[in-house]
């Protein structure tokens, strides 16, 4: 398997929050629209406000998806953020999915 992106947060790095968004949706933007894309995108914790509902960045994940990358977010995550009605992108992935597929991933980036 290819790149495997885990997206832990709706912010970029540390610092002003409102900095963080912006600098996120900026590269989940360019992202889309680069040549290369990882294989899977899977977002936990936080990270998991971008794939639902009233997300900024639902077009360019959108349009990722589109260009093959499989997107997942965490169903524990979901529910525990009464979500999982509002996800708008990809699947909601269980903990066994996100192990194998970590396990067989040429590389790992995590975005925090």
């Amino acid at each position: 398997m290819g790149k495997v992106y885990w997206v832990l947060n709706d912010k970029l790095g540390e610092g002003d929050p409102e900095l963080g968004k912006l600098l996120m949706q900026k590269f989940i933007y360019n992202l889309a629209r680069a040549d290369q894309a990882p294989e899977k995108m899977i977002f936990m914790n936080d990270g998991i406000r971008l794939t639902s509902e009233g997300s900024e960045v639902l077009d360019d994940l959108k349009l990722l998806a589109e260009k093959g990358v499989a997107i997942s977010t965490c169903g524990t995550c979901l529910d525990f953020h009464g979500l999982r009605d509002k996800l708008a992108v990809g699947v909601a992935g269980k903990m066994d999915g996100t192990v194998a597929t970590t396990l067989a991933a040429d590389d790992v980036v995590v975005l925090r």
